[in-house]
């Protein structure tokens, strides 16, 4: 049985049942035909006992998306530097390990939408499990709070493999990012490079026709504004996460099938 459908998982549970606990809603076979949101939480997260997940779960819930997910642990266990320290190899066998139930999801519903959400390091694990797709699996849309993911690394491989955008949001008064990336390097380890939190990403400067092109159509970048703070976000590190600012800027901008019963109909966000 794919891991997304087994019951009674310890933080894997996100939506239709996440509090980062081994607990489920009652509607979770409902919700699992109408797509799919992958969570990657920040380092020093990812754990029933720390965990930035709650905010994501409300905020979707409250925006009324429809789906299910899981808040997906790639982290070390050993704390924040650990996990932002962490090597590329170990994130991206953590990223191949999600890969891998994208696909068994999609092979169960082949007509769902799969969204993926990364919240700081989690970023960083998103993209390399985009670059661990096989060719034929597409994701929908995924979305970046506070990456710390490197500014100038190249999303050319992971564009191929979403059907809608990358949304990047942004903030310079990320003032955690400022501090962790100076410190440590970036999640994809990278040192003296700043993080695509803070002002996007870089065409690589060698760029192909078609890299410009995936660029171009597939990135979103969404810089932080006075109009976030109605939803309390003031452009620090942890309000990206806030239930208010998911409900109102996040979850608009994610599919799911609205009735699996009936129409089949996909509902879409503005910015798509």
């Amino acid at each position: 049985m794919p891991r997304f459908l087994r019951p009674g998982l310890l933080v894997t549970v996100f939506l239709a049942g996440c509090t980062g606990l081994p607990t489920q809603m009652p509607d979770r076979p409902e919700r699992l035909p109408r797509g799919y949101t992958y969570y990657l939480d920040g380092a020093g997260g990812g754990s029933a006992v720390r965990h930035w997940s709650q905010g994501i779960k409300d905020g979707l819930l409250a925006a009324g998306y429809r789906g299910a997910g899981e808040l997906f642990s790639w982290e070390t266990g050993l704390g924040v530097i650990a996990d932002q320290d962490a090597s590329v190899k170990y994130k991206r066998s953590k990223a191949a390990a999600l890969a891998g139930l994208m696909l068994e999801y999609q092979k169960t519903y082949p007509s769902a939408p799969i969204n993926v959400i990364g919240f700081s390091a989690g970023p960083a694990v998103a993209v390399f499990a985009l670059e661990a797709l096989p060719e034929e699996i597409m994701v929908d849309d995924v979305i970046l709070l506070g990456a710390s993911i490197g500014a100038n690394y190249d999303l050319a491989r992971a564009l191929r493999r979403v059907r809608g955008h990358i949304y990047l949001f942004t903030s310079s008064r990320d003032a955690v990012i400022g501090v962790l990336v100076g410190a440590t390097g970036t999640a994809d380890r990278k040192q003296g490079e700043a993080a695509a939190g803070v002002e996007g990403f870089a065409l690589p400067p060698d760029a192909s026709a078609e890299t410009r092109r995936l660029y171009a159509e597939k990135v979103v970048t969404i810089p932080w504004t006075k109009e976030f703070e109605r939803a309390k976000n003031y452009g620090g590190h942890f309000d990206n996460v806030k239930m208010e600012f998911i409900r109102d800027h996040v979850a608009p901008l994610m599919r799911f099938v609205e009735s699996s019963e009936s129409t089949g109909t996909t509902v879409e966000g503005g910015r798509n």
